[in-house]
């Protein structure tokens, strides 16, 4: 199965390396397709006839990420990563996944925070949108969350090593 992936920047603060991102979602959705990950194997059953997939990743800046955040969720904030789930397909056999929107400069000052490095809270931001995407849910309950979060730490372990 291959994914498509678009990335776009559309904010100025911080510089990011469009194709690392690309790269590093591509390896995010290897990880999961070989380890047969439930979610993002019943997306792939449920659409028989999916060729390919796609998906976006667009960095925005802290006003616009307050304006979507209040907009799709209710919260007068920033935040670091929003997910918009589409599964829409085109005619040539390509489903399109959604959107995760990234904010570089609430991500770098997590990273400050956490005492990490900048890339490495983008890889987990990466990885939270796309688990988001494939139907994982943290805010369901303490299960869900619990999940997610398992599956967050394989990931970035694997990608680690």
């Amino acid at each position: 199965m291959k994914l498509y992936i678009e990335v776009i920047n559309r904010q100025r603060k911080i510089k990011i390396s469009l194709k690392r991102v690309s790269v590093t979602v591509n390896k995010i959705f290897n990880f999961l397709y070989n380890l047969q990950d439930k979610n993002l194997i019943k997306i792939l059953n449920k659409k028989k006839y999916c060729l390919s997939l796609s998906i976006s990743v667009i960095f925005i800046g802290n006003k616009k990420m307050k304006e979507l955040n209040c907009k799709y969720r209710g919260k007068n904030a920033t935040t670091d990563v929003l997910s918009f789930v589409y599964f829409e397909n085109d005619f040539s056999g390509n489903l399109f996944l959604g959107e995760i929107f990234i904010n570089p400069e609430r991500v770098n000052y997590q990273a400050k925070q956490y005492n990490i490095s900048f890339w490495h809270e983008i890889t987990r931001v990466l990885i939270h949108g796309f688990l988001h995407i494939i139907g994982y849910d943290h805010e369901r309950n303490r299960y869900q969350t619990k999940k997610m979060q398992d599956v967050e730490e394989k990931i970035l372990n694997y990608l680690q090593s």
